[in-house]
């Protein structure tokens, strides 16, 4: 019987070992990873220190998840405005979603180019899929894609409780790749704040959750604007389990809301309200 050293898959990872037994650089050029996140796709990337104060709240859930994490990957993807400014919903989520799935092709670029040179790097998810088996239990992304944003100076939080960046105001899609590697250049949040508190989101939103004083009704937002998301998901099915029968069902829920439900399913859950987002 051959031995195992004598086996090609073993000969050839030997022969990869040796040849990369430098390792990867203990420091990443800022430069040069920044060219690599825009040749990624990104319109704007910034760097951030794992230690930073900012992610603290953060740490334990992103070491959960990426153990090696140094350095994080804030990046953003510039959507079109009148698409999101037209108050007709599928022409709004149709870039939504686009934009999503180009953010996470993003992050997955610069993953792959990372890795390519040796190091290591994860790229949650912009938005879904997420960790719904900690659904009820607790928070159910990885990473906190805003004040990571924020963390590294692509912009700041609106009164809308939307990133403002400074080139592209609201129209764009976060993105993170966490990195088990330092960065020579990390950058810092912005000295000012670009939201000039017009307040047409104010006057904009339907249902009053945005004050004028700044203050901010999450559940008012999260009802109307994820009305399709898990929450109002499972609002649907308890609304189906304690119908008595189909016309009981069209009693509770219009016909409306059920093909809107079924959008959602077959498509991709959808946004109520990203007419909100002004420049």
């Amino acid at each position: 019987m051959a031995q195992l050293s004598e086996h090609p898959s073993v000969k050839r990872f030997r022969d990869r070992a040796a040849a990369s037994a430098a390792g990867p650089p203990p420091t990443l050029d800022a430069q040069e990873l920044r060219d690599i996140c825009l040749e990624a796709g990104a319109d704007d990337v910034g760097f951030v220190d794992f230690d930073r104060p900012e992610l603290a709240d953060q740490r334990n859930d992103i070491l959960h998840f990426f153990p090696r994490t140094k350095s994080l990957i804030s990046f953003v993807l510039r959507m079109n405005r009148e698409p999101i400014h037209n108050p007709a919903r599928s022409v709004a989520n149709v870039e939504f979603h686009q934009t999503g799935e180009r953010v996470n092709e993003t992050a997955h670029r610069s993953v792959a180019a990372l890795e390519a040179r040796g190091i290591r790097a994860i790229n949650p998810a912009m938005g879904f899929p997420m960790e719904m088996a900690r659904a009820g239990a607790g928070k159910i992304w990885i990473v906190s894609h805003e004040p990571v944003a924020v963390a590294a100076g692509l912009g700041q939080m609106g009164i809308h409780r939307n990133v403002i960046h400074p080139k592209f105001g609201n129209f764009i899609l976060l993105g993170t790749v966490l990195v088990d590697t330092k960065v020579s250049e990390y950058q810092q949040p912005l000295d000012y704040n670009p939201c000039v508190e017009c307040k047409l989101c104010v006057a904009a939103c339907p249902v009053g959750a945005i004050g004028s004083d700044g203050a901010f009704n999450f559940s008012a937002c999260y009802t109307h604007n994820y009305r399709e998301f898990i929450g109002g998901f499972t609002n649907w099915v308890e609304q189906i389990a304690d119908s008595k029968n189909a016309s009981d069902y069209r009693r509770r829920v219009s016909d409306a809301e059920s093909a809107s439900m079924w959008q959602s399913l077959s498509f991709g859950a959808n946004y109520k309200l990203a007419y909100t987002i002004f420049d």
